[in-house]
């Protein structure tokens, strides 16, 4: 028979990143799927009749969207690593041992 440890849990150790912060996870899903959205959904930009300068719509809206999607996807990135920042704030820290995995010769 086994008995309990004494040291305490952590509470919301085995949380992960995710589930510890939903309003984050949420933002960077809608942003994603924007992304996605907007790209796919073919009659938002199908025509050629509005004309911006000597563009065609479509062309214009393509101008346009890939630096948006770029700035989008950086701003995802950049959340991304606040959730992982906050995750590891509450992680312990593993130290580097004597030595180990430091590629020092002993002599």
């Amino acid at each position: 028979m086994t008995q309990p440890s004494d040291t305490p849990k952590a509470s919301g150790g085995s949380r992960s990143a995710v589930a510890a912060h939903p309003v984050i996870s949420a933002i960077i899903a809608i942003l994603i799927f924007a992304s996605i959205f907007f790209s796919l959904y073919v009659p938002l930009y199908a025509s050629a009749t509005p004309m911006v300068g000597d563009f065609p719509f479509f062309y214009f809206y393509l101008l346009v969207y890939m630096p948006a999607v770029g700035i989008v996807l950086g701003i995802v990135l950049w959340l991304q690593s606040r959730l992982r920042t906050r995750a590891d704030a509450g992680a312990p820290v593993s130290g580097s041992g004597s030595g180990s995995g430091s590629g020092e010769v002993a002599r």
